[in-house]
């Protein structure tokens, strides 16, 4: 049997570093003021699931309060949200966040093995309403963001594409928002180099081509799209309408098929910022095939790059998913669409 005293140590430990770190009941973020302020639900079912907001004024970031922890109570914080929470969420909390201002949001959770949590940018609209969830997908801890609208006794819930453009004020302040790294002086040795290194990590599959995307079956599926829209909506709009959101849809498209030569020049271009910082006697260590490479740091270095690779193929699609929703968001709010129809396109 364990002993009490060894059993309350570690209880009282983990009680006081929580109290300590701002973490316990409420955390340390004051709800916005503002009437037109944006609410934030965060619902979570994860160990210990914490939200953070970081500004530029507020680099450490501050708390909002702590879900499922085994000695602590859940924060019963609330901001009034007029959209009820999914009938299943049985732990959240509720922020007011500051209209029309990026922020940083940090979801976290610390598990009796491990920690897992995810960091993107955020600008809340005026007046809207959001939703935050946290979860496990396979072994991975994943973070949604959907934004809220009602209209009668229609529910939407629409996905909002989550982009970390970090908090260039907050630079050096932290682990988590690193100084910029400087560079060493170029040579023509050391471009040289560098400019080897990263042609000689590029595996087919990033040099290979991006399909063309087949315009006829695009023009088919929009015909499809818009009658079933259309009938969803229950009101007809005027044809500028469509021709604009058909618009859209080509530039969407258009921007789906650069996609590709967009994410291997993002790439390249965090290469070559890398190689940049190492000095001479380093990058001699990482071109391939010559005296003096080392091929367990080429091969680690190449390994850490096409998780890169791989992380930026995936932002660019969300930008792309992003850069669409912003436009049709803008023509949906110019044919006052939102008042009418729950299902209606907002970012």
């Amino acid at each position: 049997m364990l002993d009490l005293l060894t059993l309350r140590t570690p209880i009282t430990t983990t009680i006081l570093m929580l109290l300590l770190s701002g973490c316990s009941i409420h955390g340390s973020y004051p709800d916005a003021t503002e009437t037109d302020a944006a609410k934030l639900r965060f619902i979570s079912d994860l160990d210990s699931a914490t939200l953070a907001v970081f500004d530029a004024e507020h680099c450490g970031g501050r708390t909002t309060g702590i879900l499922n922890n085994l000695f602590i109570a859940n924060t019963s914080r609330r901001a009034d949200m007029s959209i009820a929470p999914p009938p299943d969420a049985k732990a959240y909390l509720e922020i007011r966040l500051q209209p029309e201002s990026e922020v940083v949001l940090q979801v976290n959770t610390q598990g009796r093995s491990s920690v897992c949590g995810s960091m993107f940018s955020y600008t809340p609209q005026s007046g809207a309403e959001y939703e935050l969830t946290f979860d496990y997908s396979g072994k991975m801890c994943r973070a949604l963001l959907n934004r809220l609208h009602q209209v009668g006794d229609q529910v939407s819930r629409s996905p909002v594409p989550l982009l970390n453009n970090g908090l260039p004020a907050c630079a050096g302040s932290n682990a988590l928002f690193p100084k910029a790294p400087v560079a060493q002086p170029d040579t023509q040795e050391r471009v040289s180099m560098i400019e080897q290194i990263i042609a000689e990590s590029l595996t087919e599959s990033m040099k290979a081509e991006q399909p063309q995307l087949d315009k006829a079956l695009l023009d088919e599926s929009f015909d499809k799209r818009i009658d079933e829209r259309t009938r969803r909506m229950g009101f007809t709009l005027p044809k500028e309408y469509w021709n604009e959101y058909q618009q859209n849809i080509d530039i969407a498209a258009q921007e789906l098929s650069t996609s590709k030569q967009r994410t291997l020049k993002r790439y390249e271009d965090e290469y070559r910022k890398y190689l940049r910082q190492l000095d001479t006697a380093e990058l001699r260590k990482l071109v391939p095939n010559s005296a003096s490479t080392d091929k367990n740091r080429v091969l680690t270095v190449n390994i850490r790059m096409l998780r890169y690779y791989r992380t930026a193929s995936s932002e660019v699609l969300r930008e792309n998913l992003s850069n669409h929703l912003t436009r049709m968001a803008d023509l949906d709010k110019r044919y006052a669409v939102c008042e009418r129809f729950a299902d209606c396109w907002k970012n």
